[in-house]
């Protein structure tokens, strides 16, 4: 896959902080003769020389290299737990797995002919969200008042030929929920999903993929707030946010709207906080006083969750999940061909478990584990 430096912003950026390619060079820890094959465009750097060279220069990415060549390249879309701040490091490192998966698309088993519906022109306007939500929410023939079951979501998901990846990243808090990896010289989609999320979290996380699924036009923040909209808007839709608003405007204790709230989220296994923003995106919308809940909500949310199961406890695992739990998890649970098509991948090349290590951002062990329950 062809990059190029976008040299006339790199050199700009050189002469502002005083460097010239041997001090750059330095900088880096690499050859003034690797920098120079960069400048004439003969050899590209590497994920972790070009993150240095970003950092060194102070220039995001895009900057970084010329945009006219970089259609190419996998479109990552995803965001850190506790809003902490996507860094070009994190992009680097999903950009690299979305290569990795390039090499895995001549195994997908599906019919790459025709491509699944999207919407047409996405916008991120209350009424189009709400129109999008209403239209997903038919097919799937679940009424309004009704809560999404998890395999419905499942099952929409892989009627776009999507290939899920679920994956055991843990509970840290600088670790993303989902990662969307579009790659646009096959047109495939590919999601990982961290399992160890709290249900009603991972819930709203699959509606947010389903909303990159149906908006593979849009990009960066506009990809991120269409798809938060529109998670919003299918789980909690703007009937029950109409009705939700009003009986909140009838209470005038804060602790006895926060308990509202709470009841009305269990109801339909979704989270309290996509209640709340749905009830004043249709305040907003209408021209309604909000309620305003932000901090005690948002604690009494974090409280609600150390009592709450995980997706680990609603697959009924204990403890660790075994080579086998979790390649059947991903195929009857997931409805996923991702281990079949990396089987077959492993089967015609030489690759040991780094690969798989790289890419499913696992430990080495649990990488040799999984090569060895594949590969046999």
């Amino acid at each position: 896959m062809e990059k190029k430096l976008n040299i006339k912003r790199i050199a700009l950026a050189m002469e502002t902080l005083g460097l010239n390619q041997a001090s750059l060079a330095k900088q880096i820890a690499v050859s003034r003769a690797i920098v120079s094959l960069w400048f004439k465009g003969d050899k590209f750097p590497r994920p972790d020389k070009l993150l240095k060279l970003g950092t060194t220069l102070r220039l995001p990415f895009q900057d970084l290299v010329e945009k006219s060549v970089t259609s190419q390249e996998p479109v990552v879309a995803f965001r850190k737990k506790a809003s902490r701040k996507t860094k070009n490091s994190h992009l680097a490192k999903a950009r690299e797995m979305g290569q990795l998966l390039e090499l895995l698309v001549p195994f997908i088993p599906y019919d790459r002919m025709f491509e699944p519906p999207a919407l047409k022109s996405p916008s991120s306007e209350y009424a189009f969200i709400q129109k999008a939500a209403q239209s997903i929410r038919q097919e799937m023939g679940v009424e309004s008042h009704r809560p999404i079951e998890f395999d419905l979501l499942v099952r929409k998901i892989n009627d776009f030929e999507v290939i899920l990846i679920p994956v055991f990243h843990g509970d840290k808090e600088n670790h993303e929920n989902a990662l969307h990896i579009y790659l646009p010289s096959s047109n495939t989609t590919w999601i990982y999903l961290n399992l160890d999320a709290y249900v009603h979290d991972f819930k709203f996380w699959m509606a947010h993929e389903l909303g990159h699924v149906l908006s593979p036009s849009l990009r960066d923040d506009a990809a991120e707030d269409f798809a938060d909209a529109f998670a919003q808007a299918l789980l909690f839709p703007e009937d029950l946010a109409e009705k939700a608003h009003a009986s909140l405007s009838r209470i005038r204790e804060k602790s006895k709207q926060v308990k509202k709230i709470m009841d009305i989220a269990a109801a339909l296994a979704i989270s309290p906080i996509t209640v709340y923003k749905a009830v004043n995106n249709y305040a907003d919308e209408n021209g309604l006083p909000p309620i305003d809940l932000d901090r005690v909500l948002f604690a009494a949310t974090t409280n609600l969750c150390k009592r709450c199961a995980k997706m680990t406890d609603h697959l009924k695992l204990k403890g660790a999940a075994s080579v086998t739990e979790y390649i059947d998890i991903t195929k009857k649970v997931f409805h996923s061909p991702f281990f079949d098509i990396l089987k077959k991948f492993l089967a015609n090349h030489e690759k040991s478990s780094g690969f798989i290590q790289s890419i499913l951002d696992c430990s080495l062990l649990d990488a040799k584990e999984i090569h060895a329950g594949l590969v046999g």
